[in-house]
């Protein structure tokens, strides 16, 4: 006997995915506030997963001592840069609101420097102290206005790191879970992305994975191995601020810009100081530092996925003026998924030219 086929009841249908998509949005609505400390603990954990089954494997395959040493790791590499520079840059507030509140006229710049030039550097020097003397309080009302500005602009800096440390607090937390769970989500996401697209969905969560350890070992890796020998040159070379120069440049090698930019005006620096010696080691040390990425990189990458450089690092790239720091790695996850399910999809018409376009 043939089972009756009821008709589809397309308002309790409609209402069926009305309902699951509100309870979804309310759902991220309320999540909102942790997400992106959920994601960019999600992008850490899946990173760091080959260092921590590593440790876990020397350590004899328990769970609790390597998840502790990954989480003084994670403390180590992200809060304490955080807190250290929040402390350098109160510091170098309070002194710019002091000299600020001191200021007068005696503070403007003499250029001494100018009566060093060759022929024509004593007429300069002649000339600028006496639009100085003359023009002086043209001048201070002139500067005064654009150094409160600038105190303005680092208080505001100031005040988004306790955001920061709030985000990386609940982060750490996140980092925990994963850690503690990881494999249980892992097996979620997979059972999910197979109930929506079948062996496909798998492959995607898979790559996905491969790609966030790869842009992780090609791109974050790179700009800790060329911040920290920037640094340690800098360092030798006696140039103020090393630490803090260097964390700046920790983050322009994230954003594929190197570290030549804040490397060069300290060479010039040096070299103005009359440390020549000093500036002639740091132009070899800047040579360097700015070719290490054209080689690790690629390297690295490439050990870490199968997957078009070009495509990674357009996804770095664009993933970064976009969506900021944690769209290093979303961009090219996304672009490396995208263009793999795309291309296995075109590739399944079994398209076969004909003549006419054979020979075209």
């Amino acid at each position: 006997m043939d089972t009756i086929k009821h008709p589809r009841d397309l308002p309790q249908t409609l209402f069926s995915i009305i309902i699951i998509v509100t309870l979804l949005c309310c759902a991220i609505w309320i999540l909102h506030p942790f997400l992106l400390s959920v994601v960019w603990a999600g992008l850490i954990v899946i990173a760091t997963w080959p260092l921590y089954t590593s440790v876990k494997r020397k350590l004899g395959g328990g769970t609790k001592l390597p998840i502790a040493l990954m989480m003084l790791f994670l403390s180590a590499t992200f809060l304490v840069p955080i807190v250290y520079s929040a402390g350098t840059l109160s510091t170098l507030l309070g002194r710019l609101l002091q000299w600020l509140m001191h200021v007068d006229k005696s503070h403007l710049p003499t250029l001494d420097f100018l009566a060093r030039i060759p022929v024509v550097g004593e007429h300069l020097h002649s000339k600028w102290l006496a639009l100085l003397h003359e023009n002086a309080a043209t001048f201070f009302a002139t500067l005064k206005p654009w150094i409160t500005k600038l105190v303005m602009m680092l208080a505001q800096g100031l005040s988004q790191f306790g955001a920061l440390v709030a985000n990386g607090l609940m982060m750490l937390l996140a980092c925990l879970v994963f850690y503690l769970y990881g494999l249980t989500i892992a097996r979620g996401l997979r059972q999910f992305a197979f109930r929506i697209a079948g062996e496909r969905g798998d492959y995607a969560v898979l790559l996905a994975g491969k790609t966030v350890q790869a842009v992780a070992m090609g791109v974050v890796l790179t700009a800790v191995i060329q911040s920290a020998f920037a640094g340690l040159g800098m360092a030798i070379c006696q140039i103020p601020s090393s630490g803090l120069l260097t964390g700046i440049i920790f983050v322009l090698c994230l954003m594929q810009l190197g570290p030549v930019i804040i490397m060069l005006p300290a060479l010039i620096w040096l070299f103005y100081q009359g440390e020549h010696w000093n500036g002639v080691l740091l132009l070899i040390w800047t040579v360097v530092a700015g070719s290490l990425d054209n080689i690790l990189k690629p390297i690295l990458i490439k050990r870490g996925a199968d997957t078009s450089l070009l495509l990674i690092m357009t996804g770095v790239i664009g993933g970064m003026l976009t969506w900021g720091m944690i769209g290093l790695m979303i961009g090219p996850v996304l672009l490396a998924v995208s263009w793999t399910l795309l291309s296995a999809w075109v590739s399944e018409a079994n398209y076969q030219p004909v003549s006419a376009t054979k020979e075209l």
